[in-house]
């Protein structure tokens, strides 16, 4: 693939010239969450990935499933394999959705998520006494096909481009700004991620919840989804007042996790200390709030890019809400398009 500022880019660009197709024509298509590359226009490393991916995850999350079935809900193995199978899913989004979008950092999400799935199996080989061959199986899997995941993924990363340049075009300041509205993006997804996980870690026995537990799961869950979609919103609309929603909302999840690990430590010496979800919410808090902090910072950023055109450029809306958008409609484009895939959260 060629880099951006190359001469092949400009004399494909329709967008640029007005042509009405190029050379790699349907490669991609104007959607309601930006442009995005279709299947059709992916390269062979593209495909290589997406393949490849795409079958370790089905794999895995079907031995969860087996999992999920077999064993017991009233044992910790079963809450467990709950968070396996919903890292499972984030991490087949970020592998499909990364590709068709030319998104580097949702396939670095990826591969920390695979990284994080291995912490979790590890963790559960290394404290849980039971170790059945399904859990070997699925460890062994990781294993043997992550390095292949992250060499094809590091490929498929250094060939993006072409995207972005199709979507911004040359201007570097409009570059760095696309960029990290991606970062923006991605931290939120990453973020819903872990939230969700924890969400569920505080779950002891799945069979007999309790009224906290109930409370934390049943508001817990979409409260985490209405912020990340709001934190999108922001960025979409560039809607200043929204943030000062946004803000005080983050600070939510972060007190409870600070609450939640105060009260496991002040009562570690009544409960299961060998219990492995315990030491996976640690990890997991730590790391949810890291990530929580990153998304405020690049919120920063974000909100500093408002009003430079950016949201015309990537999402065909107008300057202004009185204004025509600048590129058509989805389903103006339907039919010359084919189907177009595009995930949630842009």
């Amino acid at each position: 693939m060629s880099k951006i500022g190359s001469g092949s880019f400009a004399e494909s660009d329709p967008d640029s010239y007005g042509a009405v197709s190029d050379p790699i024509h349907h490669a991609t298509a104007v959607t309601a969450f930006g442009k995005i590359k279709t299947f059709a226009g992916l390269e062979k490393d593209e495909w290589l990935f997406v393949i490849i991916s795409t079958n370790n995850i089905l794999f895995a999350i079907g031995l969860t499933i087996e999992r999920l079935v077999n064993l017991p809900q009233n044992s910790t193995d079963y809450t467990f394999a709950i968070i396996l199978f919903i890292n499972t899913v984030f991490c087949l989004y970020y592998a499909i959705h990364g590709v068709l979008r030319e998104r580097e950092f949702e396939i670095y999400a990826y591969i920390a998520a695979t990284a994080v799935l291995i912490i979790y199996i590890v963790l559960d080989l290394a404290l849980n006494t039971s170790r059945p061959a399904v859990k070997w199986a699925r460890f062994g899997l990781l294993v043997f096909f992550g390095p292949s995941n992250v060499y094809y993924g590091y490929k498929v990363v250094k060939g993006f481009g072409y995207l972005e340049f199709k979507t911004v075009g040359a201007a570097v300041s409009l570059q760095k700004m696309y960029r990290l509205a991606g970062i923006f993006s991605v931290l939120l997804k990453f973020d819903l991620q872990l939230a969700v996980s924890l969400l569920v870690l505080v779950i002891q026995n799945t069979t007999s919840l309790s009224l906290q537990e109930k409370l934390v799961v049943g508001i817990g869950v979409p409260v985490q989804v209405i912020w990340a979609y709001l934190g999108w919103i922001i960025m979409r609309r560039e809607i200043l007042n929204l943030v000062w929603v946004f803000l005080p909302w983050s600070f939510l999840e972060p007190g409870y996790l600070i609450y939640r690990t105060y009260d496991i430590i002040a009562n570690w010496k009544s409960q299961d200390n060998s219990n492995i979800l315990f030491y996976t919410f640690f990890g997991a808090a730590a790391l949810a709030l890291i990530i929580r902090v990153l998304v405020l910072v690049s919120l920063r950023f974000v909100v500093n890019n408002f009003g430079q055109g950016l949201r015309e450029m990537v999402f065909a809306l107008p300057i202004s809400d009185d204004q025509p958008p600048i590129l058509p409609r989805k389903r103006d484009i339907a039919k010359c398009c084919g189907i177009v895939c595009c995930g949630p959260l842009g």
